[in-house]
């Protein structure tokens, strides 16, 4: 983690600038920008965000990931679906206490020296561009769990002030660019060394974001000395954003497609949500009907006309909603085995239904003989799902 506030790095490279003095270079620097404000700024609106979440899940160690979709998190599925806004929400925030801490003590580290470099609307377009890249990066790269926070934009942070060292190597006193380069590539190799050996840490957002930040710093960086910190009307800055734009676009461009199939899961699972509470409803009723069956409190005239009117339909009922419903491939055989469950449920009644009308013993046994299938059905799906988790 890098140190004090002059300790970022850099790399060396030729300029014909002259190297200034570590005062002139300090106040050079203040001149253009005396208080690192939008630095500051994402600094608050950071920390605030994740206090307001910290306050909702009661936890500020993690927040779950359905709230972090709720407030705009980067969720592919969504993404795809028009909601491109969360490529831009999801910079603000954070799974937990160590994620929004560390980002933000990286990024006012860092902010206060780029900001100073690149002025305040150079910063604010690096931050957003490199933050936004990343975010498109994390969503080429990996579809499936949600995506949040400052990383990618702040890695853009680090790499723009790698650019402005490389272009701009005589506008920073030796001592300041050695500070730099050990600070900037210690933090940067640091976190993408955790990155790869750490699980929940998104690298493509990292590398993602620090590609736009170097693209963006190369475009914009200015000797120290010029009287604006960014030119936007030349060549060098405009066509800067241009690549940007076309990184970012190509990254969406190459993205998989998986809005189709997490409509599908969703569809899915909500069919099964509503499988589940209307077969325990039926079970329920039923076993309530033998009960007032055998204690005579209802006639068998009249339990008849409840399965036939009301039982075997709703079991008929949820075997239509399970056989026309598409299920992910993965769990394809589970749609089959609850259709299989389903029918066999309805087919016991049709059975006992015979044997009220019949009166025929053979009838009562084809009854109880379905009912245990359909409780080894049960019991043969559950096993099946244990053993697929244990070799997960």
């Amino acid at each position: 983690m890098p140190g004090p506030l002059r300790i970022i790095g850099g790399i060396p490279c030729r300029c014909r600038t002259p190297v200034l003095n570590y005062d002139t270079f300090i106040n050079l620097l203040f001149s253009r920008v005396k208080r690192a404000d939008v630095t500051l700024a994402l600094v608050v609106l950071n920390a605030v965000i994740f206090a307001l979440l910290a306050a909702m899940a009661m936890s500020p160690m993690q927040i779950p990931s359905e709230l972090l979709i709720r407030f705009g998190g980067n969720f592919a599925p969504l993404v795809q679906k028009g909601q491109e806004w969360r490529l831009f929400t999801a910079l603000f925030l954070h799974g937990g206490l160590l994620h929004v801490g560390l980002n933000m003590f990286a990024l006012y580290q860092a902010g206060q020296v780029v900001e100073r470099l690149f002025g305040r609307a150079g910063f604010a377009v690096i931050y957003l561009g490199a933050g936004l890249v990343g975010n498109l990066a994390s969503l080429w790269w990996r579809q499936g769990p949600v995506s949040v926070g400052a990383s990618g934009a702040i890695f853009g942070v680090y790499g723009a002030l790698l650019a402005y060292l490389m272009l701009q190597r005589g506008s920073v006193p030796g001592e300041v660019f050695r500070e730099m380069r050990s600070g900037t590539l210690g933090f940067i190799g640091y976190s993408l060394f955790a990155g790869f050996s750490l699980p929940g840490i998104d690298n493509a957002a990292h590398l993602g974001g620090l590609a736009g930040g170097l693209l963006l710093g190369a475009a914009f960086a200015e000797p120290v000395i010029a009287s604006r910190p960014v030119r936007w009307l030349s060549l060098r800055a405009i066509g800067g954003v241009l690549l940007t734009l076309a990184l970012g676009f190509g990254l969406w461009q190459k993205t998989p497609e998986v809005l189709r199939s997490f409509e599908i899961d969703s569809a899915y699972q909500q069919t099964l949500q509503r499988f589940s509470t209307e077969e325990q409803e039926l079970l329920h009723d039923q076993a309530e009907l033998m009960e007032r069956l055998r204690l005579r409190r209802i006639t068998e005239a009249a339990a008849l006309d409840t399965l036939e009117h009301d039982f075997i339909p709703r079991w008929d009922q949820q075997i239509t909603h399970l056989s026309w419903r598409k299920a992910p491939e993965a769990v394809e055989w589970q749609r089959g085995e609850l259709v299989h469950y389903a029918t066999t449920r309805r087919d016991a009644l049709k059975a006992l239904a015979q044997a009220l009308e019949t009166r025929q013993a053979v009838w009562i046994e084809r009854s109880r003989s379905l009912q245990v299938q359909a409780d080894n059905i049960l019991l043969q799906m559950r096993l099946r799902k244990s053993m697929e988790s244990a070799n997960r």
